[in-house]
């Protein structure tokens, strides 16, 4: 209470202070309000005018003079009380706005406003009325004196009500003279031989005229026009207080203390803050502060909310550090649903719009950062939640059908398949463990009752875009549940209940009540998840109510659950949740704090390379690629050239000329990987050992590499090939270090083959710089040791945006790996060739490809996929 009286002073202050600073309002009212009196007092004639005067029902006779007087007085009190009020509330905006933003409430300022009106329109008014009685004494001088109080009233509101609509004092000023001028004009008799219109009763002073002039001759309070004005003046002021409320709210107090000084991501940081304090803490609790990604989560949220009153409420049930999370992996499918099931694009545009986003999130996740501020957040929370993520290749898949018009569902078996891509791209044991703590823990049932509670959730989903699904073509239900019902596509996008309509629609509803009771046994060791999961499953149990009551109403489209109910429903499971936190507080999850994603490098000043690109060079005896489906291929191949020294020696040739004749052999793989669609090819060139060579052995390689890296001269660089450089330039000489810089950036905007030359490259020593960096995070204080995942020491190797190796070669028929990518090739598929390198053309890699093509690749688990990774739902 303090408090609050304190800041309803500091607002009268001010607003008393404003009124004060302003001398030539004051002097108006000493010396402009006197002259008018006297001159329309002495200088008019005091020949009497007979008019019609309403407030008493009959004609009056009064002195012209005398008229003039009163209409000179109110017009006085409506010029400088309503420029007195415009002034005060435009010039006091900045310190209004800053008071809002400092927490002053802003019934504080208003009650401020209001007061300083009612007193300045009484001191005016009680001024004005000394003044009349200096000429005569009126009958009844309460009523005079409340007549210029209503008016003066009147013209305040106005004041302020133009303070929120003009900002240029001459135009306020002038508004108010106008406005003034025709009211009193049209109802002074001595003007205006037809003042007593009934369309004048509608003028804003007509009270108070009426008022005025009914004090001077009549005995009695012409109450019903006294009532009218200080209904026209209690009008005006509360429109004028709604303006001023408009204008001092913290939404607009942001745009004008903020708008023009700060833009872009800051900005929107410190509206944020300043507008929703709530979401603020929720991200500085989450660690996230980089504006792109918090524009990123509250577009994910925003999806959330859209979705519906259940999956908005989900994240509120869970700790508040954890919500952005949740809005991401949630907002990731939402948004990928949006793009294939859009109308106004044809198939093919959905399908490329599925496919460009989802490379250009595996390109963003191998980087850490993306621009796009939607992908941004995903990025985030993968890297900071350590997200496996290895399913979003089959979500991406089923999309990419979705949005070409293939999928298909015959049985329960394929809905079940189909919605679990859909549903599990991160992994569910991860997300799971992100609720951990001391005291809290999960067991394997939990997984499979979430799992029981996905399935309810997408089966009540289903349910709700029956319509709309139908129109697109594909009802997400099994085609057998469609025939077994009598229910056709076809009818259910036309609206029509066809066949057994209702009974297959409670069938589902049924199965959905099944698979939701099975989701309530789990957290039987995690009362918070527990209380959340009951929760959920309340209100789904309300939807699903609603939809057996009705099931014709799902083909008008979604049916709701009665929002009374949700809401108390709803209000009842926050509280039994934050109850059971509350129990287990000391034992709160651990997040990481902020950590530090990969950002891209400056690029150097050279122009890329615009010459036109050439087709690789045909293969001299005419071989073909062998065709693979894209899903087959290796998305990064890397070589080990060995066997050069061995090829010279055979040949009693100086070692020098096998790296020459390796040279040819570089040329014929790269045109290889170009033909059949390598996306990444990474050659060990040199390694750190092999600096103990001889010194001119060492010299002729990095003359070699010299020679190659001249995009005038080498013929590789006339095709898309963009290089990339692994190593360190410790030990290099400058020059070479120059050109594999300027090559790298001549080339950086060509997509069709990545060419990372590993030079000076050890895998020990790049894994020795990661574990550096991170050492300087830590001792930074920017960096949590408990909070390294394997993603932060893959941001800080020497390409993070590179995928992982899936085909290691080794030619010359050595066996061993040699320290070349050890953390990038963990689980690259391993090709030894007994072909020595300069003997090596395009169809041993081909072969090597074909031979990874037909390899089964689990990845710990122990469903095999060719080719590809691992796509069990539960992966961890």
């Amino acid at each position: 209470m303090r408090w609050w009286v304190r800041c309803l002073g500091t607002a009268v202050r001010h607003a008393a202070l404003e009124q004060a600073r302003n001398r030539l309002a004051l002097v108006l009212v000493l010396f402009f309000i006197p002259l008018w009196l006297n001159l329309a007092y002495w200088v008019l004639p005091g020949d009497p005018v007979r008019f019609f005067l309403r407030a008493a029902g009959r004609p009056v006779s009064l002195d012209a003079n005398t008229v003039t007087q009163l209409s000179g007085a109110l017009h006085s009190l409506a010029l400088i009380v309503g420029f007195m009020m415009f002034l005060a509330t435009s010039r006091s905006g900045g310190f209004d706005h800053r008071l809002v933003l400092a927490g002053y409430p802003r019934l504080c300022l208003l009650l401020a406003r209001s007061g300083v009106l009612l007193v300045t329109a009484a001191l005016t008014a009680g001024y004005a009325t000394a003044w009349v009685c200096a000429f005569y004494l009126p009958e009844r001088l309460d009523v005079m004196a409340g007549a210029f109080m209503v008016g003066a009233l009147t013209y305040g509101g106005v004041g302020i009500l133009l303070a929120a609509m003009l900002r240029s004092e001459l135009a306020g000023m002038f508004v108010v003279i106008m406005v003034s001028l025709i009211d009193l004009t049209l109802q002074n008799p001595v003007a205006n031989p037809s003042a007593d219109s009934p369309l004048l009763r509608w003028l804003p002073a007509y009270g108070a005229v009426q008022g005025a002039v009914s004090a001077v001759g009549l005995g009695a309070v012409p109450w019903r026009q006294l009532l009218l004005g200080l209904c026209w003046s209690a009008g005006l002021t509360a429109a004028g207080v709604v303006a001023f409320t408009a204008r001092t709210s913290r939404r607009a107090s942001v745009r004008a203390l903020l708008g023009r000084r700060v833009t872009g991501p800051a900005l929107r940081m410190v509206t944020l803050r300043l507008l929703h304090p709530v979401r603020a803490r929720v991200y500085r609790q989450a660690g996230v502060h980089d504006a792109v990604v918090v524009k990123g989560y509250e577009i994910c949220r925003r999806l959330v909310r859209r979705s519906g009153p259940v999956e908005a409420a989900v994240p509120q049930l869970f700790p508040a550090r954890l919500r952005p999370v949740l809005w991401a992996v949630y907002g990731y499918g939402r948004h990928l649903d949006d793009l294939s099931d859009t109308r106004r694009l044809g198939r093919q545009d959905r399908y490329e719009r599925v496919s460009r986003f989802g490379a250009l999130l595996e390109a963003d996740l191998r980087r850490g950062h993306s621009e796009d501020p939607l992908r941004a957040a995903v990025v985030h929370a993968l890297w900071t939640w350590d997200l496996p993520g290895d399913g979003m290749a089959a979500t991406d898949r089923v999309y990419r059908q979705d949005a070409q018009g293939t999928s298909a569902l015959a049985t329960w078996d394929d809905w079940s398949a189909y919605w679990h891509a859909l549903t599990f791209p991160f992994g569910v044991k991860r997300l799971l463990n992100l609720f951990t703590a001391p005291g809290l823990a999960f067991v394997p049932t939990d997984a499979e009752a979430l799992r029981a509670w996905t399935d309810a959730f997408n089966l009540l989903d289903t349910l709700r875009d029956l319509r709309e699904d139908a129109a697109e073509g594909f009802v997400k239900l099994p085609s057998a549940v469609l025939d077994e019902y009598g229910v056709s596509a076809g009818d259910l996008a036309r609206g029509q209940a066809a066949g057994r309509f209702a009974d297959m629609v409670h069938a589902m509803t049924a199965r959905a009540r099944q698979w939701l009771e099975q989701a309530t046994t789990a957290g039987a060791q995690h009362p918070p998840l527990a209380a959340a999961l009951r929760t959920v499953v309340e209100l789904h149990l309300l939807e699903l109510d609603r939809i057996d009551r009705n099931p014709r109403a799902l083909l008008k489209g979604p049916s709701r659950a009665d929002p009374v109910r949700f809401h108390c429903t709803l209000a009842r499971g926050r509280f039994r949740v934050a109850r059971a936190w509350r129990r287990h507080a000391r034992s709160a999850p651990h997040l990481p704090p902020t950590v530090t994603l990969p950002q891209p490098a400056a690029d150097s000043p050279a122009a890329p390379d615009t010459r036109p690109l050439l087709p690789p060079v045909p293969h001299a005896g005419g071989a073909r690629p062998p065709r693979l489906p894209a899903h087959l291929r290796p998305r990064h191949a890397a070589i080990i050239m060995d066997g050069n020294g061995r090829w010279a020696v055979r040949r009693g040739l100086p070692r020098t000329a096998g790296h020459d004749a390796g040279q040819r052999a570089v040329r014929e793989t790269v045109y290889g990987a170009l033909e059949i669609g390598l996306p990444c090819l990474s050659l060990y060139s040199l390694s750190t050992e092999n600096r103990e060579r001889p010194a001119a052995e060492i010299a002729a390689i990095l003359r070699l590499f010299q020679d190659g890296l001249d995009t005038e001269t080498e013929e590789v660089w006339r095709r898309d090939v963009r290089l990339r450089w692994s190593g360190v330039p410790d030990g290099l000489p400058p020059d070479l270090v120059r050109s594999l810089r300027r090559t790298e950036h001549l080339t950086r905007d060509r997509t069709g083959l990545t060419l990372n030359m590993c030079v000076n490259y050890g895998g020990r020593d790049e894994i020795a710089h990661a574990a550096r960096a991170l050492a300087r995070q830590v001792a930074d204080g920017t960096l949590s040791p408990d909070a390294i995942t394997p993603r932060h020491v893959a941001a800080q190797l020497h390409l993070p945006d590179l995928p992982d190796v899936d085909l290691l070669i080794r030619t010359s028929g050595e066996q061993r790996t040699s320290n070349f990518l050890p953390w990038q090739s963990t689980y690259a598929e391993l090709v030894f060739l007994d072909t020595l390198w300069p003997d090596v053309d395009r169809t041993h890699l081909w072969q090597a490809v074909a031979a990874y093509a037909r390899r089964d690749r689990r990845f710990g688990t122990t469903r095999s996929t060719p080719g590809t990774p691992g796509e069990h739902p539960f992966q961890g």
